[in-house]
């Protein structure tokens, strides 16, 4: 069975709350001569006027990452809450580097296992820190990403 999703107008389309830094910055259109309607466009208040250059020494998702982590290592980076007693417990964090040194690792094993540069890696599983760390760290290693979802269905 197919569902398809109705999405609404950009003009029946509520504002997003001010929380979120966002402000529209090009009106929605109605479908015409068979195309789709467009939604009201939304950008972060901070690059309101656009968005900076690309900086050229970002050149790969791993530079990107490990450069945070030389600028920011004591930062908070992926946070997580367990369950105690069916109820959702507090927030519990990894910094920049603590993510860093397990992605060591689990490149390290990846490239162990006999993956080459270039090769694809299925990762399989929710999004969550494991998952960031195991993306992170076929980056690492010239490895293709091959995102498979755990709500992936037959």
């Amino acid at each position: 069975m197919t569902i398809l999703a109705a999405i609404p107008l950009c003009k029946q389309t509520p504002p997003l709350p001010s929380f979120l830094l966002n402000s529209g910055v090009e009106d929605g259109r109605e479908g015409r001569d068979g195309k789709p309607s467009v939604g009201l466009v939304y950008r972060n208040l901070l690059a309101k006027q656009g968005y900076p250059p690309p900086d050229p020494e970002m050149s790969t998702t791993w530079t990107l990452f490990s450069s945070s982590v030389e600028k920011y290592p004591g930062n908070r980076m992926l946070g997580w809450r367990k369950f105690v007693d069916d109820k959702v417990g507090p927030y519990i964090w990894k910094t920049y580097k603590e993510v860093y040194d397990e992605v060591l690792h689990v490149g390290s094993a990846l490239r162990a296992s006999g993956v080459e540069p270039g090769c694809r890696v299925g990762i399989y599983g929710a999004n969550c820190p494991q998952w960031v760390m195991a993306m992170e760290a076929s980056g690492a290693h010239s490895l293709v990403c091959v995102p498979l979802y755990d709500t992936l269905v037959g």
